[in-house]
């Protein structure tokens, strides 16, 4: 089974359609974090253009848990949660490299169990983590 399949399968478990512009959706944010005026571009390529239904798309992957919104630099970037190892749709560390514009991802549970260890949170059921770590490549 390749990666797309468990997207459309966990659709399939929970009786939910699989459109043609959920799967070009699909297809486009694997491995790639990008804005909205990039999945509109990349969609626009496929014969997608209708605005309304790439939101209500992106809604839909977003509640389902399938795909993850991230804040970075005042921008959102969409990225898939499902079976990605570098995180899921909860909890996840992303590294913006301003000098690149790319954005990595590191998967490391030790930081999260540390970060639900503090005492400020002793008291409180965390539900999620998501870091953004900001930095420029290291001048050799």
């Amino acid at each position: 089974m390749n990666e797309k399949d468990k997207y459309f399968n966990k659709l399939r478990k929970k009786n939910l359609r699989i459109t043609e512009p959920r799967k070009a959706l699909i297809e486009i944010l694997e491995d790639n974090h990008l804005t909205f005026k990039e999945i509109q571009s990349k969609l626009l390529e496929r014969g997608y253009t209708n605005v309304s239904t790439i939101y209500n798309n992106l809604d839909f992957l977003l509640e389902q848990k399938i795909a993850v919104e991230l804040h970075i630099n005042g921008t959102k970037y969409y990225d898939l949660a499902i079976d990605n190892p570098m995180h899921n749709a909860d909890s996840h560390i992303h590294i913006a490299l301003k000098d690149t514009n790319q954005i990595k991802e590191i998967s490391n549970n030790s930081v999260f169990e540390y970060i639900k260890k503090l005492p400020e949170l002793e008291n409180l059921n965390v539900e999620y983590i998501k870091i953004t770590i900001g930095a420029r490549t290291k001048k050799v």
